[in-house]
């Protein structure tokens, strides 16, 4: 099997825990799925897409029966599928019943900041395990910039979260790992501690990486265009982040189990 990860985007995944696929689906794919999304937001929440008077949730919900009617499968390209097996196994890997689960950020007033009180991971390492993977993916809907309600991750935070757990040699919660990172190195601490006074927390964390145990961390926010796609490690750290620019994020996300899963757990 040939993967549609070059060796250099696939380095990046397992150095980093997140890689951009930059135009991994037509953009016109991506834009009719966001119209989907609209015309959905309208009918559920009466929020317009020209009227921005009606963007007054800063995040809605309730996509779920909307995604079970397979309104965003187009996701579910060759490529893509070809990434999954890439990183779980061909024919490994449960087929969802319905794929894009959507992401939606409204702009909200204020200076943006990186917040502190956001960081969590959606499934812990299992030392017993080591060789079970989540797939974790996002499809960008619509232009999404710097400071616009992407998703945060702490790049390179895997790695030293799964060393971790194998010297514990149990699987620990996903706050238990907060706790066991914030003893291990002040960057994890100062990351999920309030500011100081004066503190320039994007150029502490976002601007350059620091090396921790020989790991790069760094925090880097969801960016891209229609039509990109990110794949996150699922055991990075990661967290939401405020939109402050005037559109919003469209995206969807989609965790991709493995069959030996559920035979695991």
């Amino acid at each position: 099997m040939t993967s549609p990860l070059t060796r250099d985007q696939r380095r990046r995944f397992d150095e980093r825990g997140l890689v951009r696929l930059p135009g991994f689906i037509a953009r016109e794919s991506a834009e009719a799925m966001a119209d989907r999304l609209w015309g959905e937001m309208a009918r559920r929440h009466a929020i317009r897409h020209d009227d921005p008077a009606t963007w007054d949730a800063e995040r809605p919900a309730q996509f779920g029966p909307l995604q079970k009617t397979g309104a965003f499968n187009a996701m579910a390209t060759p490529e893509l599928r070809g990434v999954i097996d890439a990183l779980i196994g061909e024919g490994a890997w449960i087929e969802p019943a319905g794929w894009g689960l959507p992401l939606v950020c409204f702009p909200t007033p204020g200076a943006w900041e990186l917040p502190h009180k956001v960081w969590h991971l959606d499934l812990t390492p299992d030392p017993k395990n080591p060789g079970l993977m989540v797939g974790r993916v996002f499809l960008l809907l619509a232009p999404l910039r710097a400071q616009g309600g992407g998703t945060l991750v702490a790049t390179g935070s895997h790695r030293i979260i799964e060393a971790l757990t194998a010297e514990r040699g149990a699987r620990m919660s996903s706050a238990e790992v907060r706790k066991a990172l914030v003893r291990h190195h002040a960057w994890f601490a100062d990351l999920m501690a309030p500011p100081r006074n004066g503190e320039d927390r994007v150029a502490r964390f976002m601007d350059a990486p620091t090396v921790v145990d020989g790991v790069p961390l760094q925090v880097e926010e969801i960016v891209g265009e229609p039509g990109d796609v990110l794949v996150m490690h699922p055991h990075a750290l990661h967290g939401l982040s405020a939109n402050v620019l005037e559109t919003p994020r469209l995206a969807l996300t989609q965790t991709i189990y493995p069959k030996a899963w559920f035979g695991a757990y």
